[in-house]
């Protein structure tokens, strides 16, 4: 969802709920270590600055020095499953040795496109069992409004807005769009492989609500939209 904006913006990066950037890198020292949920969030020091980061969940040990690419900071953050606020985080990723460079939703997808180099892949039929494609009008809504009344809209077609945070194309012949209304983010997955979306944009997205989906290989979704269709708003 967002436009490169660096460290030393970080007093216009605060004025707002959130900001966007697009894989800026920060290379920072870690100085502490929590796994909680999906995530592992890693107090760093950056050039004499300390602040809190989130990382898809990730053995780092305390002491070393990584780099992460900056994808979002957001203010007044709370993280459910350690029961915190954060006046200030950066959500960002940290690329995996051997896949560095690929911009991915989940790192998986790293390693999924980092096969695809060396052999033909087909799309795993997997990903289309037991997904229910609904029929009618899509209801408008937003993203935390699914999340709090996930029976409400299973297998109904949503309309929802928001700025897109990741695209992960050619990923098992689908296209995977993780998009943010303001409060909560969900992933999307298009069946067109090359769906022209890019980080940043405002979109319009059609499609079908799944919840409880488990489809393998470390794809585990409580919400997640198939079938896709985008629109870009601006």
């Amino acid at each position: 969802m967002y436009k490169k904006l660096t460290l030393g913006c970080l007093s216009i990066l605060l004025s707002a709920n959130l900001a966007f950037a697009l894989n800026e890198p920060h290379e920072v020292k870690v100085l502490e270590s929590i796994n909680s949920g999906a995530y592992t969030y890693l107090k760093v020091e950056e050039k004499g600055e300390q602040y809190w980061a989130a990382i898809t969940k990730t053995p780092i040990k305390v002491d070393s020095v990584i780099t992460i690419k900056e994808q979002v900071w957001m203010k007044d953050f709370k993280s459910k499953t350690l029961n915190k606020t954060f006046d200030k985080i950066l959500f960002a990723e940290f690329p995996k040795k051997g896949i560095s460079g690929v911009d991915n939703i989940h790192s998986i997808h790293g390693d999924m496109i980092k096969k695809k180099q060396k052999q033909t892949m087909k799309p795993n039929p997997k990903f289309n069992e037991n997904i229910v494609i609904a029929n009618g009008s899509p209801i408008k809504t937003n993203i935390s409004e699914i999340f709090s009344n996930k029976d409400k809209f299973k297998n109904k077609n949503v309309e929802i807005q928001g700025r897109v945070l990741q695209v992960s194309n050619k990923v098992m012949g689908n296209t995977w769009v993780k998009i943010y209304d303001g409060k909560e983010a969900v992933i999307f997955r298009s069946p067109n492989e090359d769906e022209k979306v890019s980080i940043g944009k405002k979109v319009k997205v059609v499609g079908t609500i799944n919840t409880n989906v488990d489809y393998g290989f470390g794809y585990a979704y409580e919400v997640i939209g198939v079938n896709g269709k985008f629109e870009v708003l601006n």
